[in-house]
């Protein structure tokens, strides 16, 4: 499980025991620079999705996964794009917050919305109404919590900046080619109301094999599996019990 961008691995705390009742492992680390995890002392290369993607592997690689299912929110998600497109172990991918894009100014433009939120996902640093902003627009609610507060305001600022800056300059596998192309199963578990990305560029794509033949949507905005986690848990188990 892959958090988003300036938070931490405890936003999939209502995700956990779901899994684990249908009798998963759950692997949910810290990306660098967030959370409990270490800043990079390379943030350029690690702060970009193929130097996160290789982290995670590896992780996995180490921890004695031969194949895993990765589920993806917003950030997390671009970084289990790249996984797919890298690495054969990935069985499965499940997206929630995630267009899908082109890495270059016009791909990231067709498939995200220009708001003052969204300006802030690149910001090195964050004043305390820049947390409040982005934490309000990332979790769909008109009071942040303290906890998700602290998370945003001691990420590393670097690694939204380098991110950003890399995804913006090509850094990546190309997530349309690979969504239209890739043969293992992928889920769009997407928030109808997300005020970040555009819902008829995620529906318009070409999916070589997307589950229910389409993106399922969900009542909720950015964070559907912290906002309606029994809607969206219903259907992440169903989705990985199809896969096996």
């Amino acid at each position: 499980m892959i958090h988003g961008n300036s938070s931490s691995k405890e936003i999939f705390a209502r995700q956990f025991w779901a899994l684990e009742d249908a009798g998963f492992g759950v692997v949910a680390p810290d990306l660098p620079g967030h959370g409990e995890s270490d800043w990079s002392r390379t943030p350029q290369r690690t702060y970009s999705f193929p130097g996160y993607a290789a982290l995670l592997h590896g992780l996995m690689t180490r921890l004695g996964y031969r194949s895993y299912h990765v589920i993806g929110w917003s950030l997390g998600g671009h970084i289990g794009l790249e996984m797919l497109a890298q690495y054969r172990e990935v069985r499965s991918l499940a997206l929630t917050g995630t267009p899908p894009v082109r890495l270059n100014p016009e791909g990231v433009g067709a498939g995200f919305r220009w708001t003052p939120s969204t300006a802030l996902a690149g910001r090195r640093r964050f004043s305390s109404d820049d947390c409040q902003r982005y934490v309000r627009a990332m979790m769909g609610a008109n009071r942040a919590s303290q906890d998700h507060l602290k998370v945003a305001a001691e990420t590393d600022g670097n690694a939204r900046y380098w991110m950003v800056r890399n995804g913006m300059a090509g850094v990546g596998a190309d997530a349309v080619e690979t969504v239209g192309t890739d043969d293992r199963p992928l889920a769009i578990l997407q928030g109808a109301r997300d005020p970040f990305l555009r819902i008829d560029y995620v529906e318009a794509l070409r999916y070589r094999n997307i589950w229910k033949g389409r993106p399922v949507l969900i009542d909720a905005g950015h964070a559907p599996h912290w906002q309606v986690p029994a809607t969206f848990n219903g259907h992440m188990r169903e989705f990985l019990k199809y896969v096996g």
